[in-house]
Order: structure tokens, then C-alpha cells, then sequence
């Protein structure tokens, strides 16, 4: 790519915002009253040649993680300062690339240097940028999204061994911060193999390669998972906190197989998600039974379960304010604003669902009209997103709100995309001149 001022000022703003990140002093000790960190602390120890880093066992109180986040801990020397550091380094990358990206396909020359800048703000909101100074998850996931997004962009721009390489090697990394993205993975690259098909593109081959590339990686950390018992406490929660206060869907988890049913509705029906009682369950040797039932049949009756209750799946039984928690943000685990992200803080988040929506519309007439992918790329992006926040929500009763985060940032993500994308494509002159004639048209016939 030719290095104009858009490319020079994407280089400039890397280094300038990667000093400013750096320089914010986050002094507030949030994640230490997080279980999470301590087992991807306990996890980063474990020598990268030990199978157990990467397929970890539940041991005692440790409750073991997919290897993307203890892999960067152990990078960082398990240390809590250098893994913020760390996080903060690879955030302002993070958003290098997805800049870069996305000049691949913006042309108009205002509009590749305005998308640069715009760019740089949306990741320095704090509801982004917050969580590179926390030991949980949610830095390297997001970081790691915006990677993945912008190295497809390049990869559909530019396939060759490299950027073929680059985008694997990130797609495994990305899928491995949280057990969820492969699900995601699974979804997007169908959508892309639909897309190469009805498009009959050369490029159908790879796109098969690339969806059976995201199911081979889907059993693999389901295998990890299993291994580590790492649905038995999101489906407790589940079972607890939704499941019980309904007779008829407990009576089919009855029926399916689940014990201790009597026991635990006399001891925790009526335990709502904030309530610290369900926390003596995890480790309560009276529910053996029913951790030993979790473990091996858990997963694929709550699965069944959801198959056959869509109305569950689509939240139909969920309030208004708690389905609002999809579009959760700026959480208090992010304790406040800091350094200069109040400047962007004050502007995100921009688009709501019904901005989406519009402009979805909008770049489903222009790929109609031109076929071109990148009005299908932020359609796509709107699908697996609200998969996603159907697939999270129904995963874990518990931090509802922490963990859809990625909702409402994926919106202000899709929404950037597809406005600059939009406004590259519409010829201003003409519709001026379209405009102007048909007033001539108008006032000739009075």
C-alpha cells in the first residue's frame, strides 16, 4: 500500500497513543477480588512443554482456562505490572492493524484520514481500553477480535502465505481466549463459504478450508474444556439461577437425568445472580452427585435443552431490563476514567441496534447493486455478534453484564465500518445533480 498521509498518520498515532497508554497510572485493584486471574496466574507457571498448559485439569480450587491468556501471562514473566503493560502494548496494536485494514478498502482521501483517527478514538474508550489494565480476560479477547477482524480484511485483500499464515495463527489465538469464539469462528466462516458460493469467487475452496480449519479448532477446545471441567460451573449457575425458578423446565432436567433436583430447590431456589450463597455450592461435598452429573452430561442435556426450548434460547423469558444487559458497558470492574480516554468516553457509544439495523439495510441495497464483499463484511459482523450475545447469555447466569461487553463494542465497531464505507461509495455530484434535476423536472411542468 502506498504510504499517504493516512498511512504515514496511522504510524504516528501507533506511537503517540501507545506512549499515552502507558503513562496512565490505573492504581485501583479491581481484578484482585476476581477468582479468574489467580488460576491464569497459577496456569501462566506451567511449563509451555507440560501437555497440562494446554489441556489444564480441575485441581483443588484451581479452575483451569483455554491457553491464549495464560500463553501472554507467561510472555509478561507472570507478573501483574509487565501483563499490563503487556495488555496495553498489544492493544495499541491491536488497533494499528485494524486502522491499517481497514485502508484497504476506504479511498476517498478525507474519509482515510478521518476512519484513522476515528479508529484511535473508538479504542481508547475507556469500556475498551479500561480492561488492558485488569488481569482478566477481556483485554486479550478484545484485542484479539480487532486482530482477527482486520487480518481477514487483509487476508481477503491480499491471500498469500503470509497473510494466510498471519490470519490462522490469529484465528487460533483469538478462539483460545474464551471457550465461546469457536462457536463464532464456526458461524463466520459459513457465512463466508455462503457468500463465495452464491458469488461462485475462486475463493470457494478456501473459505471450505478455513470453516473446516474453525471445526477442527471447535473439538479441540471442547476436548480442553472437558478435560478441565470448564462448563461445570457456568451450567450450576444456570441450573440455579434459571432453571429452578421454573417447575416445568426443572421437571425436564429431572427427566433427562439430573439428581439432588429436590435437594437443591429446598436450599437455592430463589438465588438471583448477585447473591454470594450460590458460591457455597461449588465445593459443597453433599452435591457430588450432581457435580459428578454436570461433569459428564451437563453439557449435552443443557444443549438439548435449549434445541428443544427456543423461546428459552431467544430470551422470551427474560424481563426488559434483563435482556437489556446485552448492551451492557462501562462496567465498574473498569473503576472510573482515566488519562485521556475522557475524550472518547464522552462520545461512545455512538450507534444503538436501530442505527445498525438502518445501515445494515443500506449495505445490503449497495451489495445487491455491486457485489462487492465489503458491504457483506459488516452485515456478517452484525450476525455473528448477535449470535454471540444469544450464545453468552444463555452460557453462564452469573456476570451477565462482563461478560457481553463485546456486544455493545462490536455495534460501535460495525457501526464505524459501515458508515465510512458507505460514504466512500455514494457519489456526492451525482446525487447534487440528481437533486438539482429533478427540482428543474418540478418546476418546468408548473
Amino acid at each position: 500500500m502506498k504510504a499517504d498521509f493516512a498511512t504515514n498518520l496511522n504510524r504516528i498515532l501507533f506511537i503517540l497513543i501507545l506512549f499515552l497508554n502507558l503513562m496512565i497510572k490505573f492504581n485501583h485493584p479491581a481484578w484482585e477480588g476476581f477468582y479468574d486471574p489467580y488460576d491464569y496466574l497459577r496456569q501462566s507457571k506451567i511449563s509451555l512443554a507440560d501437555k497440562e498448559f494446554y489441556f489444564p485439569h480441575r485441581v483443588g480450587d484451581f479452575d483451569p482456562r483455554p491457553f491464549t491468556v495464560p500463553l501472554f501471562y507467561k510472555i509478561a514473566g507472570s507478573d501483574a505490572n509487565m501483563i499490563v503493560i503487556m495488555q496495553k502494548f498489544f492493544h495499541t496494536l491491536a488497533t494499528w492493524f485494524l486502522a491499517f485494514a481497514l485502508l484497504f478498502y476506504i479511498q476517498r482521501k478525507y474519509l482515510r484520514i478521518t476512519i484513522v483517527v476515528f479508529i484511535y478514538l473508538f479504542t481508547s474508550w475507556w469500556n475498551i481500553l479500561g480492561w488492558a489494565n485488569l488481569l482478566l480476560s477481556e483485554s486479550l479477547s478484545i484485542t484479539f477480535l480487532f486482530l482477527w477482524i482486520a487480518s481477514f480484511l487483509i487476508l481477503y485483500k491480499k491471500r498469500n502465505t503470509w497473510t494466510i499464515s498471519l490470519h490462522i495463527l490469529i484465528a487460533v489465538l483469538f478462539s483460545f481466549t474464551r471457550d465461546s469464539w469457536p462457536y463464532i469462528l464456526i458461524i463466520f466462516y459459513t457465512l463466508f463459504l455462503f457468500y463465495q458460493w452464491i458469488q461462485k469467487k475462486k475463493k470457494v475452496h478456501f473459505a471450505a478450508a478455513m470453516l473446516l480449519l474453525s471445526i477442527g479448532i471447535f473439538f479441540i477446545q471442547q476436548h480442553s474444556a472437558k478435560i478441565g471441567k470448564r462448563y461445570r460451573l457456568p451450567i450450576m449457575n444456570t441450573i440455579v439461577v434459571r432453571i429452578l425458578p421454573n417447575d416445568s423446565y426443572t421437571e425436564w432436567f429431572v427427566r433427562n437425568g439430573m439428581p439432588c433436583a429436590g435437594k437443591l430447590k429446598t436450599e437455592y431456589q430463589g438465588t438471583i445472580a448477585d447473591d454470594p450463597k450460590i458460591y457455597n455450592l461449588y465445593n459443597d461435598p453433599d452435591y457430588q452427585e450432581f457435580f459428578n452429573w454436570i461433569d459428564s452430561q451437563g453439557q449435552k442435556t443443557y444443549t438439548r435443552f435449549i434445541l428443544t426450548h427456543p423461546g428459552y434460547f431467544l430470551l422470551f423469558h427474560e424481563s426488559k431490563e434483563g435482556r437489556g444487559r446485552i448492551f451492557s458497558y462501562m462496567l465498574k470492574n473498569t473503576a472510573g476514567i482515566y488519562g485521556y480516554s475522557h475524550a472518547s468516553t464522552a462520545v461512545f457509544p455512538v450507534f444503538n441496534l436501530i442505527l445498525i439495523i438502518f445501515l445494515n439495510a443500506i449495505l445490503i441495497f449497495f451489495f445487491l447493486k455491486r457485489k462487492n464483499f465489503i458491504f457483506f463484511y459488516p452485515v456478517a459482523l452484525t450476525i455473528i455478534t448477535s449470535c454471540n450475545a444469544l450464545l453468552i447469555y444463555n452460557a453462564d447466569a452469573l456476570e451477565v453484564e462482563r461478560h457481553m461487553v463485546f456486544t455493545n463494542i462490536l455495534i460501535q465497531l460495525i457501526g464505524i465500518v459501515s458508515v465510512f464505507v458507505i460514504l466512500d461509495n455514494i457519489s456526492f455530484s451525482k446525487a447534487v445533480k440528481t437533486i438539482f434535476s429533478r427540482y428543474n423536472i418540478l418546476h418546468s411542468a408548473r
